[in-house]
């Protein structure tokens, strides 16, 4: 596993995006599949917990189009709490965060084999529809990515200097948030499983659809420096577990 050097932390600082090869071992990447085919198990079962992990949208309903979410299941399955507080993923966190870490978000995401299953351009920090500061996405690969498989993309950005949440807009089409950037200043990240791409919040970032003839499986977790708790409700917005 790479380590976070200083060097890397400044780099991130500096691009807003790190990617860290070979982040997990083949043990853990197994964990993670086998959490996830239990959790289609209680899929078929017609679990209400499951379903419960599709409410709570607040920009529409993203699983469609051949992206599938399943998120928060993190409590049922020992082998995904202990990755999510594991010490290469809290050294990694609290170093870019420089301080405290919080889960907020974590979930599966399927990309269905043969599907129009893009993201357009957004910044994550643009489906938080209130002021807070920027938080960190930590993109594991559970399978390799590759040009026919809908692999990250993202506009390098000094989030220390120029970065801003930039004004999204809603597309009916796509059922996602889009923003408008340069895509020549694009970088494409193909990553073998087990590889973990950080980014911040305020980093665009977009993926492709799939048209390979597999499923593309990425377990995403998302932390923050503190809380993040809606001003409209006083509630945190998903979880807020400290690590």
């Amino acid at each position: 596993m790479q380590k976070l050097t200083q060097q890397k932390v400044n780099e991130f600082k500096s691009q807003g995006f790190l990617v860290l090869e070979d982040f997990v071992s083949s043990g853990v990447l197994l964990e993670l599949k086998e959490s996830l085919n239990n959790i289609f198990k209680e899929i078929d079962k017609e679990s209400n917990r499951v379903k419960q992990s599709y409410n709570n949208k607040h920009y529409g309903d993203i699983s469609k189009a051949g992206r599938k979410f399943i998120k928060n299941q993190s409590s049922y399955y020992p082998a995904i709490q202990k990755y999510l507080k594991s010490k290469p993923i809290k050294e990694v966190v609290t170093k870019l965060l420089d301080g405290d870490a919080f889960i907020f978000n974590e979930q599966f995401v399927m990309k269905e084999p043969n599907t129009q299953s893009s993201f357009n351009w957004h910044q994550d920090s643009g489906y938080i529809n209130f002021d807070r500061k920027p938080y960190l996405t930590t993109w594991l690969a559970l399978d390799d990515t590759h040009s026919l498989n809908g692999p990250l993309s993202v506009i390098p950005t000094n989030i220390g200097t120029t970065a801003e949440v930039l004004t999204h807009q809603w597309s009916d089409k796509s059922k996602d948030l889009f923003i408008e950037v340069d895509e020549a200043k694009a970088k494409t990240l193909h990553v073998a499983a087990g590889a973990l791409v950080v980014f911040s919040s305020l980093t665009p970032h977009a993926s492709g659809a799939n048209q390979s003839s597999k499923t593309r499986t990425a377990y995403l977790a998302q932390y923050s420096s503190e809380p993040i708790i809606d001003p409209n409700t006083g509630l945190n917005r998903n979880q807020a577990i400290q690590i």
